[in-house]
């Protein structure tokens, strides 16, 4: 890799260290207590996508959606995704319509102001190195959703560090039968190339986002979990190849 194309990689990522946390410092402070005190998360999850939209045009990443009519299937969905950057999620997040909860690890809720975001935006944290607690943050998620709340969730559990899926975990599925919320799977492409995992540097390009058909949880149980696993990885198996 020539040094010019270094220094360009480098420079996006020192960008976007620079213009995102000002952005959520300012935005933050206004956003936050409003959502607070009026219990209204409208204008939190607004600006929430605005920083989004602001940072991926700072790196000109591109985002090219497919299917998208398939979220018009249901008012909410538990959407489970492939992780392998630091880029999906906030790409998957920033296209998705209305409040839509993440069941996201603990250690980003340390982060001053974007954690109190997330948790006046709903958020759930998950502590993977507890399970006494993981398995009651599922629970608690769980609830939230079958009232009407969307979540979007990785079932890797961490990012792939090969970009070829990782072995699902169990959790995000007891969640969704216990819910019976259909879950709609979410196989993200080009965000690997772009920022793999331990990468400081961010190259610009396109990011592909397919939404897959949705899959119903209605009328099933704890046994059922394996299937409905098998189900949602096998249309993110056959775009990863």
């Amino acid at each position: 890799m020539s040094i010019r194309i270094t220094l360009l990689l480098m420079l996006n990522a020192l960008l976007l260290a620079l213009v995102l946390p000002l952005y959520t410092i300012v935005v933050g402070l206004i956003v936050i207590p409003h959502a607070v005190f009026t219990g209204n998360r409208s204008l939190l999850y607004s600006a929430a996508r605005l920083g989004l939209r602001i940072g991926f045009a700072v790196i000109r990443v591109r985002i090219v959606l497919h299917g998208r009519d398939r979220l018009s299937k249901h008012p909410h969905f538990i959407y489970m995704m492939n992780h392998n950057s630091n880029l999906d999620v906030p790409a998957v997040f920033l296209h998705l319509p209305g409040e839509v909860r993440v069941l996201g690890k603990q250690e980003l809720f340390k982060i001053p102001i974007v954690a109190s975001a997330m948790r006046v935006g709903g958020f759930v944290p998950i502590d993977r190195s507890n399970r006494k607690r993981a398995v009651a943050s599922l629970k608690e998620a769980a609830r939230i959703a079958a009232t009407g709340t969307s979540f979007l969730l990785a079932p890797e559990g961490t990012r792939s560090r090969t970009g070829k899926l990782l072995p699902f975990k169990k959790g995000g599925f007891h969640m969704a039968i216990q819910s019976q919320v259909p879950v709609l799977p979410v196989t993200v492409v080009g965000a690997f190339e772009l920022m793999p995992p331990r990468s400081i540097a961010i190259r610009s390009g396109t990011i592909e986002i397919f939404f897959h058909d949705p899959i119903e949880t209605s009328g099933l149980e704890n046994k059922d979990r394996f299937d409905l696993i098998r189900r949602v990885r096998q249309p993110m198996s056959e775009m990863l190849g």
